[in-house]
């Protein structure tokens, strides 16, 4: 039988410029709450805010940034993928798997998101 193992993900998140910060947490709370039910764990959250896009998505020009530093099981990040698909508030994210964690943490800290 294999052994599970933990790999490290980044992911970004666009969500909708003028969502209220309640929902906002709410969203962060249920991606931060689900990592941990599955077995992964939430390594760093970095907020970047509001930027401008290089084009319109949905409608918009602008984007509130999320970029998300974690590990979890491969197998649970199809259910990640399927979960944010069907949040109306994301206007886009992507998930990409990272083989360098030395840089986890090291980016620009615009705030942070308190839960």
């Amino acid at each position: 039988m294999a052994v599970k193992k933990l790999k490290n993900y980044e992911m970004m998140v666009a969500l909708k410029p003028l969502l209220p910060d309640d929902l906002r947490k709410q969203l962060h709370k249920q991606f931060v709450d689900g990592v941990k039910e599955s077995g992964g764990d939430v390594l760093d959250v970095d907020v970047w805010g509001k930027r401008y896009l290089a084009y319109d998505i949905k409608g918009h020009n602008e984007a509130y940034y999320i970029v998300y530093s974690f590990t979890e099981y491969p197998e649970n990040i199809i259910e990640i993928k399927r979960q944010f698909e069907l949040k109306p508030e994301v206007l886009r994210f992507m998930v990409v798997q990272m083989d360098d964690t030395s840089k986890i943490g090291k980016g620009i800290k615009k705030k942070e998101l308190e839960i």
